[in-house]
């Protein structure tokens, strides 16, 4: 049942982007990082601090930003998501240099190196998790695992996506991480 779910949440994502009007606006403040991926598909970057007017004309607005959110920005991607837009948020860290796998529920998995990691992300039961993931802690072995490493989550008339990995550069260029983010979301 959770890879039927899976699939039909990926397959209307799907859907809405080829219904949809404009290009994607990745939003950022690590652009050398997002470049490999605005390269798979017409994509505007852009800064917090230079948002457009409306997000709405937007396919998709992508959010990658590892400093403080400013409200007016976190402000729009609320409102973008609630009035029907697909939200896609990208990268959280807890662990540096981290080598770690991402699973998915029929087994499959594949493995980041040396990119970061977040743990401890609560369950929610109104997100439909598309992702685990599985990680040895370099310094002590302890084997951590965790079923929230990617979930989409329907708001308002929208919907927000999140995928946990992706820090470097070099994770963008990562063939199967970057597969996954353009059959899944852009």
């Amino acid at each position: 049942m959770f890879l039927v779910t899976r699939l039909l949440c990926l397959f209307a994502l799907a859907v809405s982007l080829a219904a949809a009007s404009t290009d994607n606006l990745i939003v950022c403040d690590a652009i050398p990082a997002m470049q490999n991926l605005a390269n798979h598909q017409t994509s505007e970057i852009t800064s917090q601090d230079k948002l457009p007017a409306s997000l709405t004309p937007c396919r998709n607005a992508v959010v990658y930003i590892h400093g403080d959110l400013h409200e007016p920005a976190e402000l729009a991607f609320i409102s973008y998501a609630k009035n029907g837009g697909n939200l896609i948020l990208l990268h959280h860290k807890y662990i540096d240099d981290a080598v770690w796998e991402l699973v998915f529920a029929e087994g499959a998995a594949f493995t980041m190196h040396d990119t970061e990691i977040y743990l401890y992300h609560q369950p929610d039961p109104d997100r439909t998790v598309l992702s685990a993931l599985r990680f040895r802690h370099p310094k002590d072995g302890q084997l951590y695992e965790q079923n929230t490493a990617a979930w989409t989550e329907k708001t308002g008339k929208g919907t927000v996506w999140y995928f946990m990995p992706g820090h470097k550069a070099t994770d963008f260029e990562y063939e199967p991480f970057v597969k996954l983010l353009m059959q899944s979301v852009v």
